[in-house]
């Protein structure tokens, strides 16, 4: 549960050691010191600060807890506010997508800060709180500390409160902060990682932007995922799948120390994911398949596969959901966000990305090539032309991680996917089939007899269809080469 309010506040930046007196305007309170330990949470370019808004977890002062700050009009800035937790709630993160889209959120800055708070009155009534703060911020870019003043209004006390208030600030020798939030100014020499579009860029800008992106569908995905939203554990799947290929694809640019770990869980959690998925995918072509076989297919045939595949799918998603409340699952989201603000990168990774990257996309092209000529004295070995199908995922993967940055690879794209999608449809028949049989079996019947036979016949007929579609993707891609 979160909670919306509106702060009216003000910074100063106050002369070393001057003391604030505020006879006449205010009654002072006694006052109160804080521990305050912040860690502010952003996209790799700082798109949060930059826009004028803040996310944190802070502990210690009035409001443990998460808290979003965005900007209002005036003096004024929303805050929302949510309960203390390990990762940010989803509301919040869900709030902030209005300007990181499907970035990934990591932490940018730690702002500890020791506030003496007072509470300022008129005629005992409280109308704002008088804040006197020393921070130390801590950043990419280093250690930083300073000393300022907030003033925040109470809700619903006169503006004209704060104007008397600046007024005496001012003359006691205090300028307004240049800043709106104290996380801007930390942030405001922090570097930013900007997606590159030359070739002339580092290549691990490259690799980062891509790999931001493919951790940002699966934090911003995670809540839907959970509650099986259309097409979220798809796009789940999908990003993990990415930022797999990318640690193994551009292996020789990564500390494969730390990778390799990463990389089985990411295939960990590539598998959990794929168990509903699956189910999901039959289901719907079993029933696009079913409603063209009309009347051929009896009712309690139709009801069993799809019944079935249902089932499936719920069992497991539910344990899709129970593995995400586990530790494994809490120890690779860090690892996510380890690889993002600690990128376990090579010094070559420093080297131009037209210089280094193509060189290793290609050598993800000539596995397929070699992997298809294999396939190709087997033909009917259909886990052959699988492992054609991931070697071709790899190339098409390692082409949408390099199409902004190196000229020409945004068309090699979609004839990669030509390739994936065919071969793709060659093994969901392989799948399709052991199913029927596997049903035609629960319920005592012969697989090879009857209205099982035809359903049979459909998937060799798919089958013949979909390797057809295979050979002709693969030749566009691989045959055009000299």
């Amino acid at each position: 549960m979160s909670e919306r309010s509106l702060e009216v506040e003000r910074k100063f930046v106050t002369p070393a050691g001057s003391a604030l007196d505020l006879t006449g305007v205010v009654e002072v309170g006694e006052h109160t010191t804080y521990a305050l330990d912040a860690t502010y949470h952003d996209t790799l370019a700082c798109t949060l600060a930059d826009a004028g808004w803040s996310l944190r977890r802070r502990i210690g002062g009035r409001d443990d807890g998460w808290h979003l700050k965005r900007r209002a009009t005036g003096d004024g800035r929303t805050e929302v506010a949510a309960a203390d937790a390990p990762t940010i709630p989803d509301a919040l993160r869900q709030e902030v997508r209005e300007v990181t889209g499907l970035a990934a959120l990591v932490p940018v800055a730690r702002l500890r800060t020791t506030r003496v708070e007072s509470v300022l009155m008129l005629d005992g009534v409280a109308v704002a709180t008088l804040a006197r703060d020393a921070v130390r911020a801590t950043t990419r870019a280093g250690e930083e500390a300073w000393d300022e003043v907030e003033v925040e209004l109470e809700p619903d006390a006169p503006t004209a409160v704060l104007d008397r208030l600046t007024d005496r600030l001012v003359s006691a020798g205090a300028v307004a902060a240049p800043h709106t939030s104290k996380v801007a100014r930390a942030l405001a020499s922090a570097p930013r990682l900007v997606p590159p579009t030359s070739p002339e860029a580092p290549a691990r800008d490259v690799l980062l932007t891509w790999a931001a992106r493919q951790v940002g569908v699966l934090q911003a995905l995670e809540a839907g995922v959970r509650t099986d939203e259309p097409d979220h554990v798809h796009k789940a799947r999908v990003a993990t799948r990415r930022l797999r290929s990318l640690l193994k694809t551009y292996a020789r640019l990564f500390d494969t120390d730390r990778t390799d770990p990463l990389r089985a869980e990411l295939r960990w959690l590539g598998q959990v994911l794929g168990e509903p998925r699956d189910a999901e995918v039959l289901k719907e072509e079993f029933g696009d398949l079913l409603a063209e076989l009309g009347s051929d297919v009896p009712a309690d045939v139709r009801h069993g596969i799809l019944d079935h595949l249902g089932d499936q799918h719920d069992v497991a998603h539910a344990a899709l959901v129970a593995q995400l409340e586990g530790q494994r699952a809490a120890a690779l989201r860090h690892a996510l966000v380890d690889l993002l603000v600690d990128p376990p990168l090579r010094a070559r990774a420093r080297r131009k990305a037209g210089d280094v990257l193509p060189q290793l996309r290609w050598k993800a092209v000539k596995e397929v090539a070699k992997l298809r000529k294999k396939a190709l004295a087997d033909p009917d070995h259909l886990e052959l032309w699988h492992e054609v199908r991931k070697a071709a995922k790899a190339v098409r993967y390692a082409s949408e991680a390099m199409a902004d940055a190196v000229p020409g690879l945004d068309a090699e794209v979609g004839p990669w996917e030509d390739v994936t999608e065919a071969l793709g449809a060659l093994q969901d028949t392989a799948v399709a089939t052991d199913l029927i049989e596997d049903v035609a079996r629960r319920a005592s019947a012969d697989p090879g007899t009857g209205v099982w036979r035809v359903l049979l016949d459909a998937q060799a007929d798919r089958r013949r269809a979909a390797f057809e579609a295979g050979q002709l993707a693969l030749a566009a891609v691989l045959d055009r080469r000299p």
